[in-house]
């Protein structure tokens, strides 16, 4: 790799790599303009999702022979980012047995500073080698740091001749950050690493994909449920069950994939407060409310924390709390769906068993908890009134919704719908 890395060179690159793994597969047969129902993007790759640890994930493939990695499908950051060799200090929970090797590629190269190549830019610096080095933090206390890689990456499954045979066609160079230190509840995390998707600026994997021809559409469809879900890239998946048309709506920031909000209902009770825009006040002052997948929990507003309160405990006739509890089925029956209506007029509706958790104990096998159950299970609400500014809907809300993020269009729709692959 004792080459010269200009533009031309680079450019030159991505037509080879993108090329090479054209050649070896043919492409698939997606969805033209002429099937699109109501301007909604359709498409027929997806993807599996794996529900481990509290979180979604996903495989990828990452270089020439590919290494596979599972990573966090996360809509609530931009950048794709696990362990390297050599990381002198990354946690050993992780998934994958063996750190990424970059050296074990054929196709890897590092980001140069002096070549105006960083990707990362507003989190990168030089360090002695050239290579764009990059360090973040977050609120909670863990951190990461490390360097730029750019190399062929593609999304598959956990079967690796399938994932090269059906997916490898997809493959588009990409540049990620191969972490060199990991602290916090990061180093514990059973994922390998993260896979961002948030973003409205033409710089994540999709984006990359769109450009290079191996997706027909610049969009995605997250239809998450409690043990897996699809990913589907270029559109929502043809296959999908729709359980009701879906529904879209602007996205109103530029960095994360926000909705606005005009009202929310605890059960049947409409949460009023103050003033007549008391809840859109609440749900949409600071980023608004955010639509999560990194986030297990869903967070409202800590501005209407009484009001959700009292209509809570008023429906239940129990105290509102967090704590591990037990419940029989008769009691689960009592607790409320959670609406949050959107601007479009669209009723996003989080049912009990979405935001209680199992206790995951050995005696206490995980059930459908739509379903009766004998005896008590214990039980943990995982839906927070205490956010700071805005909402975050995470994963927990979007269970059984097929939920389509138009960069193109730059709108969110959403369906309430089966996703069982």
């Amino acid at each position: 790799q004792d080459l010269v890395y200009d533009i031309s060179y680079r450019e030159m690159r991505h037509l080879f790599l993108f090329a090479l793994a054209s050649l070896i597969y043919a492409k698939p047969t997606v969805p033209t303009d002429n099937d699109f129902q109501f301007n909604i993007p359709l498409t027929n790759y997806s993807v599996p999702l794996i529900a481990a640890k509290n979180s979604h994930h996903l495989y990828i493939y990452v270089g020439s022979p590919p290494q596979r990695r599972l990573v966090i499908a996360d809509t609530g950051s931009r950048f794709l980012v696990f362990p390297c060799k050599p990381c002198v200090q990354c946690g050993n929970q992780h998934f994958s047995k063996e750190y990424f090797d970059p050296s074990y590629s054929t196709t890897d190269i590092n980001n140069q500073c002096s070549a105006r190549e960083c990707f990362f830019s507003e989190k990168d610096t030089c360090n002695k080698s050239d290579e764009c080095s990059w360090r973040s933090a977050y609120t909670e206390g863990s951190s990461i740091r490390g360097f730029e890689v750019e190399d062929l990456v593609w999304i598959g499954t956990d079967n690796l001749e399938e994932s090269i045979k059906v997916h490898m066609q997809a493959a588009v160079p990409f540049s990620f950050g191969c972490e060199t230190s990991e602290t916090g509840l990061i180093a514990d995390q059973y994922a390998d690493g993260i896979m961002g998707l948030a973003s409205l600026q033409k710089d994540t994997v999709v984006d990359v994909m769109h450009r290079e021809g191996a997706i027909p559409h610049r969009a995605f469809a997250l239809c998450l449920t409690a043990d897996g879900g699809v990913l589907s890239l270029g559109g929502t998946a043809v296959s999908h069950r729709h359980k009701e048309q879906m529904t879209r709506q602007p996205l109103t920031s530029s960095n994360y994939y926000t909705v606005e909000v005009t009202a929310c209902f605890v059960g049947d009770i409409e949460l009023k407060g103050h003033s007549d825009r008391f809840i859109e006040d609440a749900f949409n002052a600071g980023k608004g409310t955010v639509v999560d997948s990194g986030t297990t929990d869903t967070y409202i507003s800590k501005r209407v924390a009484p009001e959700f309160i009292r209509a809570w405990e008023k429906i239940t006739k129990t105290r509102y709390h967090s704590e591990a509890t037990q419940l029989t089925w008769h009691t689960f029956q009592k607790l409320p769906n959670v609406t949050i209506v959107l601007a479009s007029g669209y009723k996003w509706v989080i049912e009990p068993h979405s935001y209680m958790e199992q206790a995951h104990l050995k005696e206490n096998p995980l059930i459908d908890t739509r379903s009766a159950w004998d005896g008590r299970i214990t039980f943990k609400n995982r839906l927070y009134v205490d956010e700071p500014e805005g909402a975050v809907l995470g994963s927990n809300a979007m269970i059984g919704h097929d939920i389509l993020f138009d960069l193109e269009g730059q709108t969110l729709g959403i369906a309430r719908a089966d996703c069982t692959r």
